[in-house]
């Protein structure tokens, strides 16, 4: 954790390969992102790909732990940031959330997060888990393309 953003190292080099394929198996059914309606708006429609340009990769989440939060948050975005590892207020002001499902992640170079990522912010912690104790990983950029992605708004 006290290793900064950029020099952290390859969870290959203290997490098991066997953790590390139970952890990817999560996603075999697809991948979750949550994000407010303006990012989308601003990052995703009309855009080739999903994801952060700069380092080339999307947080995901599985798909059926991205249905046990919306269950348990019942329209309470609060409930989603402390799920996935946001500051409680980073999606008041974003218009309401949507959901980007992916149906399949072949080709996708899915693989747990080292925190050096863009998208990796002061809550990481390593092993795959946000600190909201929610399974993530990382794919390369998501082509965003319809027969593979649904698009709801949650709120």
């Amino acid at each position: 954790m006290s290793t900064p953003k950029g020099s952290r190292p390859n969870p290959s080099t203290y997490l098991s390969q066997e953790y590390i394929d139970a952890h990817l198996a999560q996603f075999d059914d697809g991948a979750s992102i949550i994000m407010t309606k303006e990012q989308y708006i601003n990052y995703v429609k009309g855009n080739a790909n999903i994801g952060i340009p700069s380092d080339g990769t999307q947080f995901v989440m599985p798909k059926n732990y991205c249905d046990e939060i919306a269950t348990t948050a019942n329209g309470n975005i609060s409930v989603y940031e402390k799920s996935l590892g946001f500051d409680i207020g980073y999606f008041d002001d974003g218009g309401g959330l949507v959901r980007i499902d992916i149906d399949n992640l072949d080709g996708l170079n899915l693989r747990i997060p080292s925190g050096n990522e863009a998208g990796a912010n002061s809550h990481w912690i390593p092993g795959g888990k946000t600190d909201g104790g929610v399974s993530e990983a990382i794919t390369d950029l998501i082509p965003n393309n319809p027969s593979n992605i649904s698009i709801t708004e949650i709120k």
